[in-house]
């Protein structure tokens, strides 16, 4: 895996402009003057999951849970599969984070926000993978890379959404999906490579 197919399979994941109508819906729940805060927190504490899991993930897996990294590209791999067929037939995939109430940007920055949107499931097994089956480095670059994007974003957010509009944004996370749904896919057949070539 190049550097550039790292950074992509992340930002299929994490979605940053996809997910532009669920910020704004989830901003309207912050005080007034204080989304920015939130936005921060949230690619703060995302770029910190992605990074412990990433480094931590595999020892955790192997000495508690005894799994082997095919097990994870395999589990992982039909759970992205999963996530992006729900999305792409029944435009489900968000159900799970809508947010009711008023909150502070700290709060709402680390859950919903952080997790599970942008450092879910899904982007947990897309880094670990990506340092194990490619270095350190390419996970590194891929998560500085994909959240530096998702800050300039959540810092422009609103002349982005009006340039874009809510319709482009449904579209191109639709198209990620596919994205996603291939990942998944050639995760499920490096998985299981590794048992029959045994």
């Amino acid at each position: 895996m190049s550097y550039i197919e790292a950074i992509l399979a992340l930002f299929a994941i994490v979605d940053p402009i996809g997910n532009i109508p669920m910020f704004l819906d989830v901003a309207e729940h912050i005080p007034n003057g204080q989304s920015q805060k939130a936005f921060n927190t949230a690619v703060s504490v995302g770029v910190i999951i992605l990074l412990v899991f990433s480094f931590a993930g595999n020892w955790i897996l192997s000495h508690i849970f005894h799994i082997q990294l095919a097990d994870l590209q395999l589990a992982g791999g039909i759970l992205l599969l999963i996530i992006a067929i729900d999305h792409l037939i029944f435009g489900s995939l968000r159900r799970s984070i809508a947010v009711k109430g008023t909150f502070s940007p700290y709060e709402i920055g680390c859950v919903p926000l952080a997790c599970p949107l942008l450092a879910g499931p899904g982007a947990m097994v897309t880094s670990l993978t990506t340092l194990e089956s490619s270095g350190p480095a390419k996970a590194l670059i891929a998560i500085a890379a994909v959240f530096g994007i998702l800050w300039l974003i959540m810092r422009f957010i609103q002349p982005i959404h009006r340039i874009l509009g809510k319709m482009v944004c449904m579209v191109f996370s639709k198209v990620m999906c596919l994205f996603i749904a291939a990942i998944g896919v050639h995760m499920i057949m490096s998985g299981l490579q590794y048992y029959f070539s045994g």
